[in-house]
């Protein structure tokens, strides 16, 4: 089995935080302004913004995950779940500043968790097992 140096390590999980803040931060800018763009542009009601807000945080968190767990060779899942970290930091400051109900937060709290979670595994690098005989 290989042996890691500490200082590859911290260079692989510098890496890692710095995509998945990055991937979080732009991917929640974009699909907001995208679907603010929507609403304005067909002229919708602002209730239709609770729909969007979970797509928003659907789509986000999977890009997240599976962009930050693309060089990750084991433990997908977690390490998607940890990837989406400054999305959850995200939804706690909306829900603190914004007051949206608690209902809807643990909506999207475990929609962040199952599709972060799904999007890691799938990225992940997995080296495929050999038998010995």
């Amino acid at each position: 089995m290989k042996k890691y140096s500490s200082s590859s390590t911290n260079k692989l999980l510098i890496k890692f935080v710095l995509k998945s803040l990055i991937t979080s931060f732009i991917s929640v800018l974009l699909f907001s302004l995208f679907f603010s763009e929507i609403t304005l542009k067909l002229d919708l009601s602002l209730d239709i913004n609770l729909i969007f807000s979970i797509l928003i945080v659907v789509l986000s968190s999977a890009i997240t995950s599976f962009i930050s767990v693309l060089t990750i060779k084991n433990n997908g899942a977690i390490m998607g779940i940890i990837s989406c970290i400054p999305l959850i930091i995200f939804l706690i400051l909306n829900i603190i500043v914004n007051q949206n109900s608690f209902i809807l937060f643990c909506i999207k709290l475990a929609i962040i968790i199952l599709t972060g979670a799904l999007f890691g595994m799938l990225s992940s690098k997995k080296s495929a097992k050999f038998k010995v005989k």
